[in-house]
């Protein structure tokens, strides 16, 4: 069959990146739209820059954009973390870490009423530490530097109150 003057269809380069995406990252891609629609991992709304970024790395494996080794990492990466969330494990260790710290967080904010401060100093502290609350609920972690500021805040409230008791 002789098919002369008929125009074919020619793929433009986006439609044979998306093509070649898919064949080379199918099983990434599927893995990130179940990430994206779990709403305990993602809530609805969520302006977390982790979270964009997971949307991100999605729209760029769907839509075709050629993807670095650092992205590649990147979305590999994010798969690792999510799949150790679904670990029963590493669930219950976050919550205790984040009840027991929650726990101390309360306990120096008490020793911090007690000491009586002047009120923009006891503003101050009690600014800081709910900061944390925030961090530890929203990370379920602390930096070193961030819980060297805690015990030096508990030692010093601690030594305080023992100095006003005697």
């Amino acid at each position: 069959m002789n098919m002369k003057g008929v125009t074919g269809v020619v793929p433009t380069g986006m439609q044979k990146q998306i093509k070649k995406n898919k064949s080379m990252y199918g099983k990434r891609i599927k893995q990130l739209e179940h990430i994206i629609k779990d709403d305990s991992y993602i809530p609805k709304g969520s302006t977390n820059g982790y979270h964009d970024f997971i949307f991100s790395m999605h729209r760029a494996l769907v839509t075709g954009r050629k993807i670095t080794p650092k992205m590649e990492l990147s979305i590999t990466k994010i798969v690792k973390a999510y799949a150790k969330t679904l670990n029963p494990e590493y669930k219950k260790k976050r919550l205790d870490y984040t009840e027991n710290t929650i726990a101390k967080l309360n306990m120096i904010k008490r020793n911090l009423e007690e000491c009586k401060y002047t009120k923009g100093y006891k503003n101050e502290k009690l600014w800081f530490l709910d900061s944390i609350e925030k961090q530890v609920y929203s990370r379920g972690s602390l930096s070193i530097k961030q819980r060297q500021v805690l015990n030096k805040m508990h030692q010093q409230f601690t030594k305080r109150i023992k100095g006003k008791k005697i």
